[in-house]
């Protein structure tokens, strides 16, 4: 054969070109073979102290080991004094992942704009969230300006900050309120018949009434209630989701979704494993609508304090 210089000239573009795919290949399959495992050294878990989990050392420890063989990569668990240093380190990256209220979940997102909700817990009674209620004496006839109203502290969400927000933008009237100091004292206040009803919380049961009194607080109380006068929900917030737990959005993709994937078979496969995380949510994990907090980024737009919990 011949070798012209156009000829030439051809064979070093198909040999170039024959160069670049190669590279191309190795490149891709090195890409389908890397994962989390190579680019995430450790996974840093942040919770506060105040959570159950972390008051018992080898609870925290069997949480770690659980998370880390699921993972296939190192797992620390960093402890945080308050949701406001929660707030802060996952803002700045320094954990990946966390266990937040709701309030705080998205004063962070509202901080930064760096994290999503992975999953909400869900209670055994199917709950995934609350309401706000304004309860009263079944018999009462009074417009809500003339009721005598209970509620537990100021720090407390479904107690004040909800309905306080909505009495300030017009949606609910102004009782005459009285503060408590806590739930069982409001509970006392009204067996008492000192008030004609109080604020408290409901749980949310997707395709439920939401309006069954017996489950106020949770149904913490209901031994109390069921001796006291019977209550009607005279008013009812929108829909709280339960705090969700929550990844910054440098993790990357395939990491996350094993995470995910860990929560979501954690009350088959290890239900032991769930009653140390979740001691207060048995059901198990649901993947959380983004739209879902938008009804509390009114009280974190109110109030700068982030300490408060999600009830």
């Amino acid at each position: 054969m011949i070798i012209t210089p156009r000829l030439a000239s051809f064979f070093h573009c198909f040999r170039a070109l024959c160069i670049a795919g190669v590279a191309v290949c190795v490149f891709t399959v090195n890409a389908a073979q890397a994962d989390y495992r190579q680019s995430v050294p450790v996974l840093r878990i942040g919770v506060v102290e105040s959570h159950p989990a972390t008051a018992n050392p080898i609870k925290v420890e069997a949480v770690r080991n659980a998370f880390s063989a699921a993972l296939g990569i190192p797992v620390e668990i960093i402890r945080m004094r308050s949701y406001a240093a929660l707030i802060d380190a996952h803002a700045s990256g320094r954990i990946g992942y966390a266990i937040h209220s709701t309030r705080s979940f998205v004063a962070t997102e509202a901080v930064c704009g760096c994290v999503r909700a992975l999953r909400t817990p869900v209670a055994s009674d199917g709950s995934t969230g609350f309401r706000s209620v304004l309860v009263v004496r079944d018999k009462v006839t009074k417009p809500i300006s003339a009721l005598k109203v209970a509620y537990s502290r100021a720090d407390s969400v479904s107690g004040w900050r909800i309905p306080s927000q909505a009495m300030d933008a017009g949606s609910l009237d102004r009782p005459q309120l009285l503060r408590a100091g806590s739930v069982a004292a409001v509970i006392d206040l009204y067996r008492s018949g000192k008030v004609d009803g109080f604020f408290g919380w409901l749980p949310d049961v997707p395709g439920a009434a939401g309006s069954d009194t017996g489950r106020l607080f949770g149904g913490w109380n209901h031994d109390l209630m069921q001796t006291a006068d019977p209550l009607r929900v005279l008013w009812s917030s929108q829909r709280v989701p339960y705090g969700p737990h929550v990844v910054h959005r440098s993790l990357p993709d395939d990491l996350v979704e094993a995470l995910g994937a860990f929560l979501d078979e954690m009350p088959a496969s290890a239900p032991g494993l769930l009653d140390i995380f979740e001691p207060f949510f048995a059901g198990g994990y649901v993947t959380p609508d983004p739209q879902d907090y938008r009804n509390v980024a009114g009280l974190v737009e109110a109030s700068s304090d982030p300490e408060v919990q999600a009830r």
